[in-house]
């Protein structure tokens, strides 16, 4: 956490940048792994969206919070 405080203060590294970053290779991940699954599966039609809305909601979610954090950082 200290190296995460020193690198912003200095401006070494954008550490808001750096968390938008991660979270939106996150939310990749996450749409990857549902067209994997959707296509493999041998689950009815509905159980597979529930399934695939449990996974990427909350990583929507938090893109989008994210997002907003790093907008408002910004101004």
């Amino acid at each position: 956490m200290n190296f995460i405080k020193w690198a912003d203060a200095r401006s070494f590294v954008s550490v808001r940048s750096f968390v938008l970053y991660i979270t939106v290779w996150m939310t990749w991940q996450a749409f990857a792994w549902a067209a994997v699954f959707a296509t493999t599966t041998d689950k009815a039609g509905s159980d597979v969206a529930v399934i695939i809305a449990a996974v990427t909601a909350p990583i929507s979610v938090l893109q989008g919070f994210v997002f907003k954090v790093y907008a408002e950082s910004r101004k």
